[in-house]
């Protein structure tokens, strides 16, 4: 009876392991992968994910210091989204915002930056809804 028991309580938590490995997985599939472009003073990205699309900006160390971005999604249906305003960005750090707008077919990031008086772009990436 124990060893029946045994087998029960291991079966039980083997199944409870690849349940929740096959839910890790599909969960890490719904994010696309980045679609980046590369300038010297950082990297424009964008990825679809599960209600929209993650802009990411990586700021180099290009002049040392800090500078006020701001996110905006840009799709070739013709619509701009804007995200909840602009933001100071670090030397070597990382910033992303999640547009969640569902799907909106083909779309790339844009980003201002309000220091230097550029704009930078992704490449494009699509998501069908």
């Amino acid at each position: 009876m124990k060893i029946a028991k045994r087998i029960g309580t291991l079966a039980a938590a083997a199944l409870t392991v690849v349940t929740g490995t096959i839910a890790f997985a599909s969960s890490a599939e719904a994010a696309g992968s980045w679609k980046c472009r590369f300038y010297n003073e950082g990297n424009a990205c964008v990825r679809t994910v599960g209600n929209g699309y993650d802009v990411q900006y990586i700021k180099h160390w290009d002049d040392g210091r800090a500078h006020y971005i701001d996110f905006n999604l840009e799709c070739q249906n013709g619509y701009t989204y804007g995200d909840n305003g602009a933001f100071w960005i670090n030397p070597s750090e990382t910033r992303s915002y999640v547009f969640a707008v569902g799907a909106r077919g083909t779309c790339r990031a844009k980003v201002i930056d309000h220091t230097s008086g550029k704009t930078f772009y992704s490449d494009f990436t699509t998501k069908l809804g």
